[in-house]
This record gives structure tokens, sequence and C-alpha cells, in this order.
């Protein structure tokens, strides 16, 4: 199953962070992601999709913490 991991930027763009065929390892990336500290406040969510159906499999809302303290 191939996956695609993209982060969001606004409700518009997206650029892609990361394919994988092994969804363990897309879920080890995915949870980085989540946890990851400083991201651009224009950095809006992050999301994870079968790329064969089409299908977002989970998407999450970057929070307060989530975002660089400038």
């Amino acid at each position: 199953m191939p996956l695609e991991i993209a982060v969001m930027q606004g409700k518009q763009t997206k650029e892609i962070a990361g394919c994988f065929d092994d969804l363990e390892e897309a879920l080890s990336e995915f949870n980085e992601l989540i946890n990851r500290r400083n991201w651009n406040q224009s950095v809006t969510a992050i999301s994870l999709t079968d790329t064969d159906k089409n299908k977002c499999l989970a998407q999450y809302a970057l929070q307060d913490f989530n975002h660089s303290q400038s």
C-alpha cells in the first residue's frame, strides 16, 4: 500500500514530506511530525494518505505547541 505524508500550508498548499510502502514506517514518521516543535505558523496540518485508493487515513491539525515561538 503506497502511503504519502503531506504537510499542509493554509488550506490550499501541500508539500509531500515522504512516501512509504510500509504502514509501520509511515505511522512512525507521521507521529514524529505530529510531535515536532518549531513549525512555521503557516503550516496547519499533517496528513497520511493511501495513494492507491486516494483516501486520507489520518490528518492532524497542528496545535499551539507545535509552532515556533517567535
